[in-house]
């Protein structure tokens, strides 16, 4: 389904800076939209064929993209849900479902939440992982710039004998990394959707569910299952 162009409107979006979500092109010389890929990059080039919309894309931490859509800066970003983010911003479209949790060292042992309090566990500044665990005090945290920081702290045998984040993304990483030996248990904490969060402070909020019934039709006809899994098991192709 392609939507009528009429009223086409420019939504400014932060691409969460974690592989594979969003990441520089490679490629150096790509520049404007193709600077950037990943998954919310091609989700948005998929919006755009289809809507006849355009997005102005920022690469941004992971703790920027909530100050953001807190203030209005970005019109919308690509995240995994998270419900303290209601405060803030709507619920959109869910394009997949996502584990999060912790992946120890291997020869550590992770096989209940009490476990947690005996370890220090790495992770991306500002990223929600599970309500709990998140504003546990007991639960020690290092907090780095991103995914393969964490996972590298964790295998140098430094205080870290944990990451934790989206289980996916961890194990993306880790298999690029060559590491996958290195890693032992597993603990899920919290089962949530990748989905749209549009700012409530967006001066086009107007234009929500518009956004939300283009990027539906993205998932109802599988491209947005299709897109998450080439990026995130490329090996699977």
């Amino acid at each position: 389904m392609v939507w009528a162009a009429a009223g086409a409107q420019e939504f400014r979006v932060d691409l969460i800076q974690l592989d594979p979500w969003a990441k520089p092109n490679p490629d150096p010389g790509r520049k404007g939209k193709e600077a950037y890929v990943g998954i919310v990059a091609d989700l948005l080039n998929e919006f755009e064929r289809r809507s006849g919309h355009s997005t102005v894309r920022t690469l941004t931490p992971y703790a920027r993209v909530e100050r953001d859509l807190q203030l209005g800066d970005t019109d919308f970003s690509i995240m995994a849900w998270g419900e303290a983010r209601a405060a803030y911003a709507n619920r959109g479209t869910a394009f997949v479902p996502l584990d999060f949790g912790v992946k120890a060292r291997k020869g550590v042992r992770l096989r209940s939440y009490d476990d947690l309090r005996q370890i220090v566990v790495a992770a991306p500044r500002g990223l929600k992982v599970d309500p709990r665990f998140d504003v546990d005090a007991d639960v020690r945290k290092e907090l780095l710039v991103d995914y393969t920081q964490a996972i590298r702290m964790t295998i140098a045998q430094r205080d870290a004998k944990a990451v934790a984040g989206s289980l996916s993304s961890l194990g993306h990483i880790i298999h690029k990394l060559g590491l996958e030996a290195e890693f032992g248990d597993v603990l899920v904490l919290n089962t949530t959707y990748l989905t749209v969060a549009f700012s409530k402070k967006s001066p086009l909020l107007a234009s929500e569910a518009q956004v939300n019934a283009i990027f539906k039709t993205i998932v109802d006809d599988g491209t947005a299952k299709k897109i998450y899994e080439r990026w995130m098991f490329p090996t699977s192709d």
